[in-house]
Order: C-alpha cells, then sequence, then structure tokens
C-alpha cells in the first residue's frame, strides 16, 4: 500500500515538474517576446516621433514655398501691370521688350517649377500623414497585445504559484511516505526476527518435549525394569555364562540387569547422565532404533 502510494505521488510529482518546467518556458517566451514588442514599440514610437517632425517639416516647406509662389505671381502680376499703365510702354525699344518678355518667361518657368515643388511637398506631406496614421493604428494595436500578454503572464504567474504549492505538498507526502517505508521495513525486521525466536522455541520446545518423552520412556523403563543385585544373577542374562572371576558382572545402566563384558559392551547416552552409561546389546538396539525414529 504505501509503495504504491510512494510510486502515485512519484508519478504526481512528475508530472507537476514537467507542467511547472512548461509554465517557466512558457514565461521565459512570454517576457521574450514582451521585451522584443517594448522594443518594437519603441522603435515605431521613433518613427511617429520622426514622422511627426517630419511632417512638420514638409509644412513650413509648404508653407515657404507658398510664400514664394505667392511672392512670385505678386511680382508677375506688378510687372505686367507695371507695363500695362505704363506711359513708356509704348515707347520701349523692341530690345528692352524682349528683355522684359525673357524675363517673363523665366518668372513663368519658375512660377510652374514652383508648382510642381508645391506639389511634390504636398505629396510627401500626405503620404508622411499616412504613415503616421497607419504607425498610430499599429501602436495602438500593439499595445492591446501587450496588455493580452501581461493578462496571460499574470495568469501563467498564479498558476506557476500553484504549482508550486502543489509541488511542497507532494514533496512533504513523499517525505512521509518515505517515512512509512522505513517504519514498515522496521516492523518488517521485526517481524522476521519474532519469527526467528518463534522458530527456535519451536526447536525448542521441539528438543524439550523429545527430552520430556526420553524421561517418560526413562521412567516407564525404570517402572517395568528392577535394579538387579548381584547375588540374584548366577550368570549373564543374555548368553547365560556362568560368572566366575574371569567374567565378571556388569549392570545394564537402562534395564538394571545383569550381563557379562561381552552382551554389556555399548555405551548410550541416557536421559538420567551427562555421559554415556554401559548398556546391555538389547538395550543399546532399542535405543538406536528409537534414536533413528526420531
Amino acid at each position: 500500500m504505501a509503495k504504491a502510494e510512494l510510486a502515485g505521488a512519484q508519478e504526481r510529482l512528475s508530472n507537476l515538474e514537467s507542467d511547472l518546467d512548461m509554465e517557466r518556458k512558457i514565461k521565459g517566451d512570454v517576457d521574450k517576446a514582451n521585451g522584443l514588442l517594448e522594443k518594437e514599440l519603441r522603435d515605431k514610437e521613433d518613427t511617429i516621433e520622426a514622422l511627426r517632425k517630419q511632417c512638420g517639416d514638409v509644412k513650413k516647406l509648404n508653407l515657404t514655398m507658398l510664400g514664394k509662389v505667392q511672392e512670385s505671381d505678386r511680382k508677375l502680376a506688378e510687372n505686367i501691370e507695371s507695363l500695362k499703365n505704363s506711359q513708356a510702354f509704348s515707347e520701349m525699344s523692341s530690345s528692352e521688350l524682349s528683355v522684359m518678355q525673357h524675363r517673363t518667361k523665366e518668372l513663368d518657368v519658375e512660377n510652374s517649377d514652383l508648382k510642381k515643388e508645391l506639389d511634390g511637398v504636398k505629396k510627401r506631406l500626405f503620404d508622411a500623414e499616412n504613415s503616421l496614421e497607419q504607425a498610430t493604428m499599429g501602436c495602438g494595436v500593439e499595445k492591446e497585445w501587450r496588455e493580452n500578454l501581461q493578462k496571460q503572464c499574470t495568469m501563467h504567474r498564479e498558476e506557476i504559484a500553484k504549482l508550486r504549492a502543489e509541488t511542497t505538498q507532494v514533496a512533504e507526502m513523499k517525505s512521509a511516505l518515505r517515512q512509512l517505508k522505513r517504519e514498515n521495513d522496521d516492523l518488517k525486521r521485526s517481524c522476521s526476527e519474532q519469527e526467528r525466536a518463534l522458530v527456535e522455541l519451536g526447536d525448542h520446545l521441539s528438543r524439550s518435549k523429545v527430552k520430556a518423552e526420553e524421561l517418560k520412556h526413562t521412567v516407564e523403563v525404570a517402572k517395568d525394569n528392577k535394579w538387579m543385585a548381584d547375588n540374584e544373577a548366577v550368570n549373564c542374562q543374555q548368553c547365560k555364562k556362568n560368572f566366575s572371576v574371569a567374567r565378571r558382572r556388569h549392570h545394564c545402566r537402562n534395564c538394571g540387569g545383569i550381563f557379562c563384558h561381552q552382551c554389556s559392551d555399548n555405551t548410550m547416552p541416557l536421559p538420567s547422565s551427562s555421559r554415556p552409561l554401559r548398556v546391555c546389546d538389547g538395550c543399546s538396539e532399542s535405543l538406536l532404533t528409537r534414536s533413528l525414529k526420531e
């Protein structure tokens, strides 16, 4: 259960970290776009300022050229009027008249050039005003776009704050799960140790039971068997040979009977003693058989 919760928390943490990285990347892109937009806005504002200055210069030039044209028209009109009103007009020589006509043509050409230049100035002024209007409209659109980007940045910051809070919460859950895992491991170790202790206790109980069975059997054998006195036996209970100085009597420590050396030349561990004792051949076989069965 703790492993499943830890895996789920780690997966949520990984997803949150991925979302946080994506939000950081989006924020970086938005900040970069804001920087480029601000630079572009500054450039357009500078362009608008230059266009306004150019419009002012063109207007001044337009006024200057208009003044020149008006002055030229006024001089031309004055010259014509003076020629018409001059009493000496009829008396002027052909050479002077030719000079006056040539001067009049020059004034006409100059007037025409000034009008053309004035038209060009008016056209430049019109183009500058159109450019200024378009730049102003573009600046308004970009300002609106910038406001939208700022709103998006605010929303992204709020989302990043939420993701950071969730990341902190997941980190706390991860720490708690690690603590639970350590406690679980401690409990497993404790259970393992208790199981080993139970196994050892079972083995000990089994050995105690075997010893109890041996003691019980010994007690039962002791009840059934009687320790025979030396003067009660004249011959070996197994081989039936008479005892003598060369063939001495030996007691079996299990059944209490008296046997010769050859029929009791065995030693077996008995519950009544901590060291092996002499037993007869019959008891030796029965004890070995019981030991093998156990």
